[in-house]
């Protein structure tokens, strides 16, 4: 296990994290529905990682409802809209708490509505940046279309996001079943969010559980559920990430254990380019 050193200790809550700053890792979040907190998540996760010593690319694949800039305080001059009509990638990618955001652009509907010819364009820009970076954290949009689901299917980690609630549990199952039998995904990570107590948490994995073992040839595995945590909304507002702004909340100390736990817990990516691989797998489907 690696420790934090007690520098780092102090800057982090004082929790212990065992973390591979040098792996290469392609997380894609995600969990069918939107207002579970996938996010927030994502975006405290790509910090975590960044902290610890890993070059760290979140690209918000949110197209049409992008919100990654807001929850990271920040306002790009430029988005991946502005690459596909001719700007250069280096334009529009955003430097901010230890991390590199590639944005997009809320309300658009021209990026929502992409064609194969403008996707394939932006795809390759992303493709790009692939040499830059050791992890690749991909907040994926709401739903089950094309866009969600290839960039979800590609990752070599997935993980889903589910709260307690029924609409949250139905939806999360729908994704992991789009997921197995369309991009044949065979392994799937659960983060139970805004939980009240540890009991709750393990009841939503294991109701997905219950249904996933029952219909579908997908292992689950289980992450730390993250608590609710009233930090989480003020952190959003000032635009500053959880785990810097309220390094000692239950929620980023939580967060900083799913990233401990799915260094563990994963398989190692051992190609020289986990974000290359991935990117060529995508271009390749589209």
């Amino acid at each position: 296990m690696i420790t934090e050193s007690n520098q780092d200790s102090s800057a982090s809550g004082g929790d212990v994290i065992a973390l591979h700053p040098r792996r290469n890792r392609v997380i894609a979040i995600t969990g069918g529905k939107g207002g579970v907190g996938k996010s927030t998540i994502a975006v405290n996760l790509a910090v975590t990682y960044a902290a610890r010593g890993s070059e760290t690319l979140a690209v918000d694949a949110d197209f049409g409802m992008a919100d990654l800039n807001l929850l990271l305080g920040v306002a790009p001059k430029k988005n991946l809209l502005d690459i596909i009509n001719g700007s250069s990638v280096d334009e529009a990618l955003v430097k901010c708490h230890g991390i590199s955001l590639l944005p997009a652009l809320n309300g658009s509907f021209a990026l929502e509505s992409m064609s194969e010819s403008r996707r394939r364009v932006a795809f390759n820009a992303i493709e790009s940046l692939n040499s830059r970076f050791e992890t690749l954290i991909i907040d994926v949009a709401a739903g089950l279309g094309a866009n969600q689901t290839e960039f979800a299917g590609a990752a070599s980690d997935v993980l889903i996001v589910a709260t307690p609630e029924a609409l949250s549990l139905a939806d999360a199952y729908a994704c992991l079943k789009v997921l197995a039998l369309r991009q044949g995904v065979k392994r799937a990570y659960i983060v139970p969010n805004r939980v009240r107590s540890e009991a709750e948490g393990e009841e939503v994995f294991a109701r997905l559980q219950s249904l996933v073992s029952r219909f579908l040839d997908l292992k689950l595995v289980a992450l730390p559920a993250i608590p609710y945590d009233p930090r989480v909304n003020e952190s959003g507002a000032t635009g500053v990430p959880l785990v810097r702004a309220y390094p000692d909340s239950p929620a980023a100390r939580a967060i900083r254990s799913v990233a401990r736990h799915l260094d563990t817990v994963a398989v190692p990516d051992t190609r020289t380019n986990a974000t290359r691989s991935f990117w060529k797998g995508i271009l390749a489907e589209s």
